[in-house]
C-alpha cells in the first residue's frame, strides 16, 4: 500500500498536519506513517544528566498510541502505522523517504514549544532540500484537502511543469490553475503577460486542470531586503485566494525563508496556505 509520511512532534501543528495527511489519504486509499523522532536534547534532558531512554522510549509509546488513537477515531478506514526513532529529524526523514513506499512527506512548520532545542520550522526547510518525495508543509490551522484553487510559482522553468505533474498525479482532482510570477521593475508588463500566455501553452496537456490564468506583481530592484520576494508572493496568494500553492526545486530558496527567521526582521512570514514542494533529485 502506498503511504504518506507524517513526522509529529505532538504539538496541535503536527496534528493539523497528520489530519490534512488522514483525509488525503483516505480519498486516494493511501496509508499513513506516523514517525517521532528524538534525542537526548530535544527530550529535554541536559548533557550532565543520566539519560534514560527506554523511559523516554515508553513516554513516546504511550503519547504516540494516544494521538494515533485521536486520529483513527476520526478515521476509522484509514490504515495507521506508527514508530519512534532517535535521532535527529532532518536525517531520519529522508532516510525513511529512502526506505519507504512513500508518496510524501506532510508536516507542519512549527513544532510544540518555541523552548525546544530543536525549531520545527528549521526543520522544514532542510527536510524540503533533502527529501526525494514531495514535501506537503501544513500551517498551523485546521486545513481541508478540498481546496480547488492551486497557484504555481513560476519563473518559466521546465522544472515547474515536473512539480505540477506530482501534485496532479498525488491528488488526482480537478483544479483552476493560477501561475504566480514575480518580475523586475524594468521589464515591460505586455512582454511579461506574452511569455506568460506562451507559457500556459505548454500546461494545457495536462489532465485535471479546468482554468488557467496568472497573477503578476513587480519586485524593486532597489530594495535588497532578502524577504521582498516571499512577502511579494505571500501577497499575490492572499489577495488571488489561492488555496494551495505549489514550489518546484528551483525555487525552494524563496519559500525557506518562511520558515527560519528573517535576518531584517524579528518575526518569520507566516505561512497560512498548504505548500506542495516537488521532490529534490
Amino acid at each position: 500500500m502506498k503511504k504518506l509520511l507524517v513526522p509529529t512532534d505532538f504539538s496541535n501543528n503536527a496534528y493539523h498536519a497528520a489530519d490534512y495527511a488522514a483525509q488525503l489519504a483516505v480519498k486516494q486509499q493511501y496509508g499513513v506513517h506516523i514517525l517521532h523522532c528524538y534525542t537526548a536534547l530535544s527530550s529535554g534532558f541536559s548533557d550532565t544528566e543520566n539519560i534514560d531512554e527506554d523511559s523516554h522510549t515508553l513516554k513516546a509509546d504511550i503519547t504516540m498510541k494516544e494521538w494515533v488513537e485521536k486520529l483513527q477515531n476520526a478515521y476509522p478506514t484509514l490504515a495507521i502505522s506508527y514508530s519512534n526513532e532517535r535521532g535527529l529529524l532532518e536525517e531520519v526523514i529522508p532516510q525513511q523517504a529512502e526506505q519507504g513506499h512513500y508518496e510524501a512527506i506532510v508536516m507542519g512548520t512549527t513544532g510544540a514549544s518555541v523552548d525546544k532545542n530543536i525549531f520545527w520550522g528549521s526543520n522544514t526547510a532542510l527536510i524540503i532540500g533533502k527529501s526525494n518525495i514531495p514535501v506537503i508543509a501544513i500551517p498551523n490551522i485546521a486545513i481541508t484537502t478540498n481546496s480547488d484553487k492551486v497557484g504555481l510559482l513560476t519563473n518559466f522553468k521546465p522544472d515547474e511543469l515536473l512539480t505540477l505533474q506530482e501534485f496532479l498525479q498525488l491528488y488526482n482532482k480537478t483544479i483552476d490553475l493560477e501561475l504566480i510570477h514575480i518580475y523586475d521593475e524594468h521589464e515591460d508588463v505586455d512582454e511579461v503577460k506574452a511569455k506568460l500566455d506562451a507559457w500556459i501553452f505548454n500546461i494545457r496537456k495536462f489532465n485535471h486542470i479546468e482554468k488557467i490564468g496568472y497573477v503578476i506583481s513587480p519586485t524593486v530592484k532597489d530594495d535588497r531586503d532578502l524577504d521582498t520576494i516571499p512577502e511579494v508572493i505571500a501577497k499575490l496568494v492572499e489577495v488571488a485566494k489561492i488555496e494551495t500553492i505549489l514550489v518546484s526545486k528551483s525555487r525552494k530558496s524563496f519559500f525557506q525563508r518562511l520558515f527560519t527567521p528573517s535576518i531584517s526582521k524579528a518575526m518569520a512570514l507566516d505561512l497560512q496556505t498548504p505548500a506542495f514542494f516537488s521532490k529534490t533529485i
